[in-house]
């Protein structure tokens, strides 16, 4: 996907052709949904990516920032996502555990050169070259910016935020799912305030129904939780701290044998999620089970907006999720997989055990 003309005059071309960016275009977005025959034309991390800053764009030009505040939270739209594993979320509780740190670490590491990235191997000289500061994009990211005239950071980090609006519609068109249009104006400013246009809640209502069925029916196919926990399980055996050594380079090609052998394995690439249940208790007789953590999105209408728009502490009020424990296990003796966990006569004294496992939380896109 050849990134918009307006984002290059914006950015900068030797941001947008970085062999940093161009990795995203190697690694995909869904991860291994992508063998799910219900996948059609799937997204690559750098069509997320630049979504993200496109929304970033539009919505920064809107609010009516600063060039430099704007070019600013653009390039961090874009670079959000920089430092993600190859299959994006499918294995990176594998890659987690093997090497010691979760993606978000990595893309401090590529936009700054610090850690395990040095710093001329980094982004730092490639946004320096186009007038950007390495500290304030990275800052923006993480959540850590108060320079701005703009509590931008909220737009990547709330529950409304640029990120999940692409990403859940973009699952959603890859899914076959109806979508949602965002109007044009979503936020409006009052000062440093950052507010929902009062106008645009009930698209944003109907976006946050639709971030529901997507988890729903998609991210928590039974299938596609299987076949991540195993992968995860492969991923954590075969690989170490040297994948840095070269890390532009490191993208899918790297687990597809593994990736094409466990979505075999699990039946997610011939669609066989009735092989599995989910279940709010473990199944007795000691099967193997993946725990998950299913989230539930709901709104509620009791927290309107004021004159002005849906002020930014109400918006984790409004836009609510639960949290429900579940265990995913085979249905059958004769389908049963050789999976990461294995129950003991305690589990049921405490279950609170099995959300710190790696994977159980699931991802957030």
């Amino acid at each position: 996907m050849p990134p918009p003309p307006a984002l290059v005059r914006l950015l900068g071309a030797p941001l947008l052709d970085s062999p940093w960016v161009q990795r995203l275009g190697r690694v995909s977005f869904l991860g291994t949904l992508d063998w799910h025959p219900r996948s059609h034309d799937p997204a690559t991390r750098l069509d997320h990516s630049l979504g993200v800053a496109a929304l970033g764009h539009r919505f920064g030009a809107a609010l009516d920032l600063a060039h430099g505040d704007l070019r600013h939270f653009v390039a961090a739209c874009l670079l959000h996502d920089i430092g993600h594993f190859p299959l994006s979320h499918a294995a990176e509780p594998g890659f987690e555990r093997a090497l010691g740190v979760a993606h978000h670490g990595v893309s401090e590491w590529i936009v700054l050169g610090n850690g395990a990235i040095p710093e001329a191997l980094s982004l730092r000289p490639v946004l320096q070259s186009v007038d950007l500061d390495p500290e304030r994009v990275w800052a923006i990211i993480a959540g850590a910016d108060d320079g701005l005239a703009l509590d931008l950071s909220a737009l990547l980090l709330a529950p409304i935020n640029l990120d999940t609006l692409d990403g859940i519609v973009r699952t959603a068109r890859t899914f076959g799912r109806a979508g949602v249009r965002l109007p044009r104006a979503v936020f409006v400013r009052r000062g440093r305030e950052l507010l929902i246009d009062p106008d645009a809640l009930p698209v944003i209502d109907r976006f946050w129904a639709l971030k529901d069925r997507i988890y729903s029916e998609v991210i928590n196919l039974p299938s596609n939780i299987v076949c991540e926990a195993e992968l995860s399980r492969a991923v954590a055996d075969s690989f170490d701290q040297r994948v840095f050594a070269r890390f532009a380079e490191f993208d899918d090609a790297a687990l597809r044998g593994l990736a094409d052998a466990h979505a075999r394995r699990s039946g997610l690439s011939e669609g066989q999620d009735d092989r599995f249940q989910s279940t709010r208790v473990p199944p007795a007789g000691g099967d193997d089970v993946v725990p998950r953590v299913h989230k539930r999105y709901f709104v509620d209408p009791t927290v309107a907006p004021g004159p002005h728009g849906l002020s930014r502490p109400q918006w984790s009020r409004r836009y609510r999720h639960s949290r429900q424990l579940a265990f995913v296990s085979p249905r059958h003796a004769a389908a049963q997989l050789s999976l990461p966990i294995a129950l003991d006569d305690h589990v049921h004294e405490d279950m609170s055990r099995w959300t710190a496992i790696p994977g159980a939380e699931g991802p957030e896109i």
